[in-house]
């Protein structure tokens, strides 16, 4: 295994467990004794919210380290310590606010540029973040990437940069249908940006393992696509703990340790480190 893997958690549809998801396998593989930076790579700053931080008061975050890589890239090493925060629980976090929404209009005017110009260039507006994140990569185990719903063009540089995504799905009926959504995008960042990109896994998220409905979803989204996407082992368990953690500003392995959904974070964590 290569010294740093880049995880981008992502889905089309919202209110899926993106945020949770990240913060929590990030906090299970530190407590494994591997160093993890976090990046907030959503507009909303939920992930900088749910570490304790105040999304409109970050002066150094994500958008203005994708500008610095668009204008002055000899400048980044400048700007990239500013920029990470070094949480209380041991997670470090590249955070966003919606300055973030500029940088990605930034980055939809180089797309126009470049598809406008004749041949191909070789600055795509698609691998900003990939550039940005190679001078961070030597320094941890593990980036994880939370992407928001809106910018697309952010979650194709999250994809672009990334060696795995991880596709987390309400377990309800309806909500596995944002998951074609995501194929198409995953499919056409490995054709056109990343063909080393794979797809770790769909990760079903607030889950009752006794309601009817939640295990018949769980053996759906299995024969669907189990065969040619892995469908992680357990379950993130729905429990009211892990909906009191953004409050406290602490991953629900800090804030109630012994809580299910903290073991099946763990049981994530301990697949997530097995992935060549």
């Amino acid at each position: 295994m290569k010294q740093c893997q880049i995880i981008s958690i992502t889905n089309s549809k919202g209110g899926v467990g993106k945020t949770t998801t990240a913060l929590n396998l990030a906090a299970a593989l530190a407590a494994e004794d591997k160093k993890v930076l976090l990046i907030d790579n959503d507009p909303q700053g939920n992930l900088t919210a749910a570490l304790g931080y105040t999304p409109g008061e970050q002066k150094n975050t994500l958008a203005k380290l994708l500008l610095v890589q668009i204008d002055s890239p000899e400048d980044l090493e400048l700007h990239l310590d500013r920029a990470v925060l070094h949480t209380s629980g041991g997670l470090d976090l590249i955070p966003a606010n919606k300055r973030l929404a500029d940088a990605a209009a930034r980055l939809q005017v180089m797309q126009l540029s470049q598809y406008n110009a004749s041949g191909i260039s070789d600055d795509p507006c698609e691998k900003v973040l990939d550039k940005l994140l190679a001078s961070l990569c030597g320094l941890y185990d593990y980036i994880i990437i939370d992407c928001g719903l809106k910018h697309e063009l952010l979650t194709v540089n999250a994809l672009a940069a990334a060696d795995y995504c991880i596709i987390p799905v309400q377990a309800h009926f309806l909500a596995s249908e944002g998951i074609p959504d995501v194929l198409e995008m995953v499919r056409n960042v490995q054709n056109r940006f990343n063909p080393d990109l794979k797809i770790a896994g769909i990760l079903l998220t607030m889950y009752q393992s006794r309601p009817q409905l939640c295990q018949s979803v769980r053996s759906s989204v299995g024969e669907i696509y189990g065969d040619s996407i892995h469908v992680f082992d357990r379950p993130i368990e729905q429990t009211i703990k892990v909906a009191e953690c953004p409050a406290a500003g602490m991953s629900i392995l800090d804030y109630a340790p012994k809580n299910p959904a903290a073991d099946s974070y763990r049981s994530l964590a301990q697949e997530v480190l097995r992935l060549g």
